[in-house]
């Protein structure tokens, strides 16, 4: 049996116990539900959300002050996510994983009527900060020769729709650098991969497809699975791929989507048998 496994019944588990987890854009959504995997696996979390108030209430929810810390820091700004860094190192003397969530709200709109200032808002958030957080908190992993990150990007990056440009600039961005640095920081005992998502019910998707409910039918009908993809499905993929039983996989970009970029059936999914 792994040494990362736990026995759980009949069932064998991954655990992160003791291990120094760093979770951007822990504040909702798909960063919070990661964070909350990690914290029932063992790890002690280090929350990073652009707000407090969000970060704050992820830990809260989570209800044990002696294995969660939470910054209130701006993923673009590399001197505050250098000032986080040195205060997991006083406290803790290294970090194990790196995940990346924060993101921008999905920009959509015609390139032609996008300005440069929406452009690099995105990419700002998106792009700029995956490279600054890898950075960062990467050079303490090349330091102690151990380290798992997962960046987030999106099924755009195989499959889009119109109007998407700068969005999957971004996210296709991110897939770049985390393929390069996954051959460059091998030889540092450094895993990094990437998660693909599809469409995921979180507080941001739910708000819009109450009042879209065409498109939610839509994107059933899209799906082999027939469902949307939830935070905790994400998750757990996150978490097997910082353990050690993923430590054979690297640079890759792994889509969580139910089928639907696989799917070349033009009929509707929910009315088959």
């Amino acid at each position: 049996m792994g040494k990362n496994l736990i026995e759980h019944g009949k069932k064998q588990m991954i655990t992160l116990k003791n291990k120094v987890a760093v979770v951007t854009g822990s504040g909702s959504g798909i960063g919070a539900g990661v964070a909350k995997k990690f914290f029932d696996l063992g790890s002690y979390l280090i929350l990073i959300g652009k707000t407090d108030k969000n970060v704050k209430k992820t830990a809260k929810e989570l209800n044990d002050d002696s294995r969660i810390d939470y910054y209130a820091c701006d993923v673009n700004d590399e001197e505050k996510l250098n000032e986080v860094k040195d205060a997991i190192l006083n406290k803790k003397g290294r970090i194990d994983i790196l995940v990346t969530c924060a993101a921008a709200p999905g920009s959509s709109g015609k390139l032609e009527e996008t300005s440069f200032t929406e452009w690099r808002s995105v990419l700002s958030t998106d792009l700029d900060g995956v490279f600054l957080s890898c950075k960062v908190f990467g050079s303490v992993m090349r330091k102690n020769g151990y380290g798992r990150i997962v960046n987030l990007t999106s099924f755009h990056n195989l499959a889009t729709y119109p109007e998407r440009v700068v969005y999957n600039a971004a996210k296709s961005g991110v897939e770049g650098i985390s393929r390069g640095l996954a051959v460059e920081w091998a030889s540092f005992g450094i895993t990094v991969n990437t998660v693909a998502p599809g469409p995921i019910r979180t507080p941001r998707t739910s708000g819009f497809l109450a009042q879209a409910p065409d498109v939610e039918s839509g994107m059933l009908g899209r799906t082999p699975n027939v469902r949307l993809g939830e935070t905790e499905d994400v998750a757990n993929l996150i978490a097997f791929l910082v353990s050690e039983e993923a430590q054979h996989i690297n640079g890759q970009q792994i889509v969580i989507d139910g089928g639907w970029t696989k799917s070349a059936w033009w009929g509707d999914h929910t009315k088959r048998k």
